[in-house]
């Protein structure tokens, strides 16, 4: 059975703290993202926001916060999205991404993803690839980040 994790977001709404709440869940099914501490902003079809602060355990030698953490960032706004989106007969997996790092980042960190809802998932056949794109942004709305993550897309296996 499949968990609707746009769903599961908005059910966790409903109660005090339901965003840290949800955030800290969903980083435990990964859980190398705990290492950024991320906080889920919004999600829905479409769309996804996660935020994280810099501090000092995820810097690098010249105080920014540090490349990895930064595609750590990325890589949970994409699969937000994804998961959020993507039709239940479809399942996907990243591939690759591909980063452009434009000024240094510091501070408070968010990473938002648009795609189409609707047609986004939608290949000619599969399996096939799709590019998600994620922007990420300080807390004066520059962008230090961009990224697109290639994910292989492929119709999930029939139910035996």
């Amino acid at each position: 059975m499949a968990v609707n994790v746009a769903k599961l977001y908005n059910t966790f709404l409903k109660y005090p703290f339901g965003k840290q709440a949800f955030s800290l869940a969903f980083s435990l099914f990964a859980p190398y993202f705990l290492t950024i501490r991320p906080s889920v902003n919004d999600l829905k079809p479409g769309f996804s926001s996660v935020s994280m602060k810099q501090r000092w355990g995820v810097q690098n030698h010249i105080k920014t916060v540090h490349a990895i953490a930064v595609c750590n960032l990325v890589e949970m706004s994409m699969g937000l999205v994804a998961e959020s989106t993507i039709p239940n007969h479809l399942r996907w997996l990243p591939m690759g991404m591909d980063v452009a790092y434009k000024k240094k980042a510091t501070g408070q960190l968010t990473a938002t993803s648009t795609i189409d809802a609707n047609t986004f998932f939608t290949l000619e056949k599969y399996p096939g690839m799709v590019k998600v794109p994620v922007i990420v942004t300080n807390a004066e709305g520059v962008e230090v980040t961009t990224a697109e993550v290639r994910l292989w897309i492929s119709e999930k296996p029939a139910q035996k």
